[in-house]
């Protein structure tokens, strides 16, 4: 995004929005992976991240620290079944379906911002 519009909330929500392409992502390959024998499955975390990236940059701290946030990707624990596979689909099915609408909900707030930062350009609402 432009550097001129890129305060906080627009630099947090475009983090989010990596991570939770990334989370997506993972969860897309354990399901597709579901049936493969020895697979891991894996999970990403990255909420605790982003928020100490958020207080540092809204501290004074570290500049930048929202464009550093990486979700970390890690096997689960979760039991594994003779087939030495740990996929559970409806966990699966549970993460894409979250991450989805979380996305959904980041890019509506990214449009939003747009928006506000536009009418605050043109003077005009709407």
């Amino acid at each position: 995004m432009a550097e001129a519009v890129t305060d906080l909330t627009t630099r947090a929500l475009e983090a989010a929005l990596g991570c939770v392409s990334v989370q997506h992502e993972v969860a897309a390959n354990n399901l597709a992976n579901a049936e493969t024998p020895g697979y891991r499955a894996c999970t990403v975390s990255f909420e605790g991240a982003l928020r100490a990236a958020m207080r540092s940059e809204r501290t004074g701290g570290r500049r930048g620290a929202l464009g550093a946030v990486r979700p970390t990707v890690s096997p689960t624990g979760d039991p594994v079944g003779p087939d030495r596979n740990n996929v559970s689909l409806e966990a699966e099915m549970l993460t894409l379906s979250e991450a989805s609408t979380r996305y959904q909900l980041l890019t509506r707030m990214v449009d939003r911002r747009l928006q506000m930062i536009g009418t605050a350009i043109d003077g005009r609402s709407g």
